[in-house]
């Protein structure tokens, strides 16, 4: 008779031998004396546990199959994963790994992979771990080239930030000074988008969109000293920043009386 455990026999006080049996793992589990179990009886214990070695195998590979099953259903169907509360996006999946940055709520990522416990995740801009207790999944269809599975927009206007106080220089194009289209120029070239120099130049290269559809992100055009001559980047609620010729790089509203009258329309580049 073949049995699986190996036995090995230890020398016990009073002459008495006891047994154990160690599975493949290494495991190791008591048999009773050997004077109290005939040869019979231990065959029967061995083989029980055998019976329980390849149950506990068996439900490990039907659990291992469960999630492998969900795992392709997640990113076959779903694809998605939107963060609840704020999330932080890691290097790599453990909370001790270095912190790429803060994603806020109702932003939606590529799922690239998952463990159960963390998702691989990438975003326009940038692609990490995020923790699945963080996220909800979604179908990333539903959000695909949407503001909302988009973090480049809300990088693009961070950057746009750090112009703030710039002065205005006609012609100008640093942090030393700068005009208006110079700047949308330079803050959309930097996320690899390459706008050209002027006003009209860079109309011609959006796609209109109405005052409805209008998102952040988007350009603004103003008839300022005759046809297209001012331009600033929305921001949202009516918001936008610009770099205008009295304040520089400002952030100001279309309800102000003098971009009310002089606003013209919303053109599109992000996702146009």
């Amino acid at each position: 008779m073949i049995i699986s455990s190996t036995v090995v026999a230890l020398a016990a006080e009073s002459g008495k031998s006891e047994f154990v049996a160690s599975d493949a793992a290494g495991a190791v589990t008591p048999v009773e004396p050997s004077t109290s179990m005939t040869l019979t009886q231990m065959t029967e214990r061995f083989q029980q546990l055998h019976k329980d070695l390849d149950l506990a195998v068996r439900q490990t590979r039907n659990a291992a199959l469960a999630a492998a099953a969900a795992r392709t259903v997640l990113l076959t169907q779903y694809g998605g994963a939107m963060v609840v509360d704020g999330a932080v996006l890691y290097a790599s999946a453990s909370e001790d790994a270095e912190e790429i940055r803060t994603v806020p709520s109702g932003k939606v990522a590529r799922l690239e992979d998952t463990d159960g416990s963390w998702y691989q995740v990438s975003f326009d801009t940038c692609s990490g771990y995020m923790k699945a207790d963080d996220c909800l999944v979604v179908r990333y269809s539903d959000y695909e080239n949407s503001t909302a599975a988009s973090l480049l927009i809300e990088d693009l206007l961070d950057y746009a930030y750090t112009y703030l106080g710039t002065p205005y220089v006609y012609g100008g194009n640093s942090r030393y000074g700068i005009d208006c289209s110079a700047f949308t120029q330079q803050v959309f070239n930097h996320f690899g988008y390459n706008l050209p120099r002027t006003v009209s130049a860079q109309y011609a290269v959006c796609r209109r969109v109405s005052d409805s559809e209008r998102r952040p992100g988007d350009l603004l055009f103003f008839n300022t000293s005759g046809g297209l001559s001012h331009i600033g980047i929305y921001l949202g609620n009516g918001r936008f920043i610009h770099s205008g010729s009295i304040t520089g790089v400002a952030i100001r509203s279309l309800s102000e009386d003098y971009f009310a009258r002089t606003y013209l329309f919303a053109g599109r580049i992000i996702g146009k």
